[in-house]
């Protein structure tokens, strides 16, 4: 089937870059050993972003896990530099996504995110990104997330297209993975250059499929 919308995740895809590679200088200033942030959002981050508990909450699970103690405004200062670390907006994917809406793509945005992050940040710093979509699943929202097959048939279904007509951008596998599971084609971001080239690419497969049977 043709694909008719483009469905967007929002770290590392409308951002520059997320919170690993923003954070990290911060553990090093601080003297925590990264290993420890890598175990604890492998454990807790998806609670996180689904609104099961809170930033701070999830930072006391991290220490917890470790066996530290952290002060308070050592813990706050990772707070900062952790929600801080998603407002660095990726101009270039908003400018495709325009292109693609102008070329009559639907646009959806499926993205992971605590609600405390969506109201306070995304929906000002990332406003213009926002009014060019079509249909939007935030996992704190609805308290799924990605790879939850449950939360891109919820997309699927706000957007009004068929799975086999979406089309999902994400730089993590997983996430990649769980679109391609739920029918949808899905492409992994690495760079703006590759990933729009990878998208030329499947629409002239589909082309090429479409004019041999027809």
């Amino acid at each position: 089937m043709e694909i008719k919308a483009v469905v967007f995740d929002f770290g590392g895809v409308m951002t520059t870059s997320t919170m690993p590679q923003r954070v990290i200088e911060l553990a090093k200033e601080k003297g925590v050993d990264w290993e420890v942030f890598r175990r604890g959002f492998e454990a807790h981050r998806l609670d996180y972003d689904a609104g099961r508990i809170t930033l701070a909450e999830m930072y006391g699970l991290i220490w917890g896990d470790a066996g530290l103690s952290v002060d308070a405004e050592t813990t706050a200062a990772f707070m900062e530099a952790d929600d801080r670390s998603w407002c660095y907006r990726n101009e270039r994917t908003l400018a495709w996504m325009k292109a693609l809406k102008a070329r009559g793509f639907g646009i959806g945005i499926l993205t992971n995110m605590a609600p405390r992050f969506a109201r306070e940040h995304f929906e000002s710093v990332f406003a213009d990104f926002i009014a060019v979509a079509d249909a939007m699943v935030i996992s704190g929202d609805e308290g799924i997330v990605k790879p939850q097959r449950e939360i891109y048939d919820l997309l699927r279904s706000r957007i009004g297209l068929p799975a086999e007509s979406l089309l999902f951008v994400d730089d993590v596998e997983r996430n990649v993975a769980g679109a391609r599971a739920a029918g949808w084609r899905a492409l992994r971001f690495e760079t703006n250059d590759q990933v729009e080239a990878d998208f030329e690419r499947t629409l002239a497969q589909w082309s090429d499929r479409r004019d041999l049977n027809s």
